[in-house]
């Protein structure tokens, strides 16, 4: 049943990735559509961790699981489509950005280049939430923190994978570093190294 649920929660991130998208070309009104893509995002990195938590209870791999990371990279996407097509970023300046993120991840073919050249695009909504719905901005500052508190560890283990797997492996001392000091093992993915589990 873990399972089952863990695959919903990934699946959902797909149709939220197109719900962004959707607001963004279908909303007259500029800041309540900002408002909406904050407040989606924050329910869809939500699903993102629980898909994990359920996925790790199933003990075993889940038929969805592959797919984890690349739909968090297209719910990325629609978010970053939502607020271009809302008229907060130029459909130039995304192009543009689309163009040069899938170049580096083609020259450097790595999740951690995923992951650096997504961060603009993580953080836009965000940012612009700053500006535009500062009540919004705020809970997401709120929604962050409590994740951190509450899940302190899977944070630390994305970072950890994000330096195990940088190009060239000129970030590991880093990583080897971090897990001496935490007291981690260096055995399996930083994710295991945290976790114990998948």
């Amino acid at each position: 049943m873990a399972g089952i649920i863990a695959d919903a929660l990934t699946a959902f991130r797909f149709c939220l990735a197109l719900y962004l998208v959707w607001v963004g070309f279908s909303s007259s009104d500029k800041v309540s559509a900002l408002t909406l893509i904050v407040y989606a995002l924050l329910l869809g990195w939500t699903a993102d961790i629980l898909d994990g938590w359920f996925a790790r209870k199933s003990n075993s791999p889940t038929r969805l699981g592959h797919f984890d990371f690349p739909l968090d990279m297209v719910m990325v996407a629609g978010s970053l489509l939502g607020v271009t097509a809302l008229g907060y970023i130029p459909a130039k300046v995304t192009s543009v950005y689309f163009a040069v993120s899938v170049a580096l991840v083609w020259k450097f073919p790595s999740k951690s280049t995923t992951m650096a050249v997504a961060c603009p695009a993580v953080f836009a909504p965000f940012v612009l939430a700053a500006f535009e719905v500062p009540y919004a901005f705020k809970l997401s500052l709120l929604w962050a923190l409590l994740v951190l508190v509450l899940d302190w560890s899977r944070f630390e283990g994305v970072v950890l994978e994000f330096i195990d797997t940088f190009p060239g492996g000129k970030l590991k001392p880093l990583g080897e570093k971090w897990r001496k000091w935490r007291g981690l093992t260096s055995v399996g993915n930083a994710y295991n190294d945290v976790n114990g589990k998948m």
